[in-house]
């Protein structure tokens, strides 16, 4: 499982661009909503992320996505789940994968 983080302030493109590859490309991914399922980009579009923070589970993680923007970033900074995510994967092997203003 892929997972893609995304919090209010997320750049648009640095998380449905990859979000479209991986799908695509038949690797297993959802995206996981850091301040509710319904969030905003950066530039006002508002998506619904397949799942929320709390339904994540670490099961079969391969890979977590961290996408930029401002101040999406600061956001999944602040989010103690994506932190827990992060920590499991580098512990695990698993990839971390931050784009733009998201390995701050």
């Amino acid at each position: 499982m892929v997972y893609i983080f995304l919090a209010d302030g997320f750049e648009e493109c640095e998380a449905l661009v990859p979000l479209d590859i991986l799908r695509r490309g038949g690797i297993e991914v959802s995206t996981v909503g850091v301040t509710g399922k319904s969030v905003t980009g950066a530039h006002g579009i508002t998506v619904t992320a397949d799942i929320d923070s709390e339904e994540a589970v670490t099961d079969n993680l391969k890979a977590v996505v961290l996408p930029g923007g401002m101040p999406g970033t600061l956001n999944l900074e602040k989010s103690e789940t994506v932190q827990k995510f992060i920590d499991f994967a580098a512990d695990k092997g698993a990839l971390i994968c931050a784009i733009c203003a998201a390995p701050s």
